[in-house]
């Protein structure tokens, strides 16, 4: 599953072929087919396994937390998982967009993920209009370090901004309050 994660992050979903993916990892294509029946298991799999990534990682750590704490949180555990996804331990955002891309039913799919996470990040967030920037911000981000690799070590910094500004919008959404 690591090569093909890999594979279809570098190369997109032409990567993953059966007879490349064996040579490769220097086996035959029958180890192949021993642990999967066709190319397309192979598919499905890898798309299953990145739309479960919320449900079964990020909403149980994230609880029902809410605010600064609970997005704190959250971008701790992209900013862990971001090197993990480079190197193929853990599924990519960027290669399922890139997927998405150029496949209706990975479209299909991909959105459907997305309406989830947009939902957590609106109860943990509640601000719709911050809730739009942070999600813009890591599409963003995603696109870009697939064309500038080198640009993914700078994630840790742009989510202590991210939180930030977070907390700026708070503490000043609190201020203007307490003057009406």
């Amino acid at each position: 599953m690591r090569a093909a994660r890999l594979a279809l992050l570098k190369g997109g979903v032409e990567a993953l072929k059966v007879e490349r993916l064996a040579r490769d990892l220097r086996v035959t294509k029958g180890s192949f087919y021993w642990h999967f029946k066709d190319r397309g298991e192979l598919c499905e799999l890898l798309l299953r396994e990145w739309e479960e990534e919320l449900p079964r990682e990020i909403i149980p750590q994230v609880g029902k937390r809410r605010g600064r704490k609970a997005l704190q949180l959250l971008l701790q555990l992209l900013v862990k998982r971001v090197p993990l996804g480079e190197k193929g331990i853990l599924p990519s955002d960027a290669a399922m967009f890139t997927w998405a891309a150029v496949s209706p039913e990975v479209a299909r799919r991909v959105n459907r993920a997305e309406r989830k996470r947009l939902q957590l990040l609106k109860q943990t967030i509640a601000d719709p209009s911050l809730v739009e920037f942070f999600y813009l911000a890591w599409v963003g981000f995603v696109a870009r370090g697939q064309r500038v690799p080198g640009s993914r070590r700078r994630f840790p910094d742009l989510a202590r901004m991210m939180l930030a500004l977070f907390s700026s919008r708070a503490r000043s959404r609190t201020t203007v309050s307490r003057r009406d």
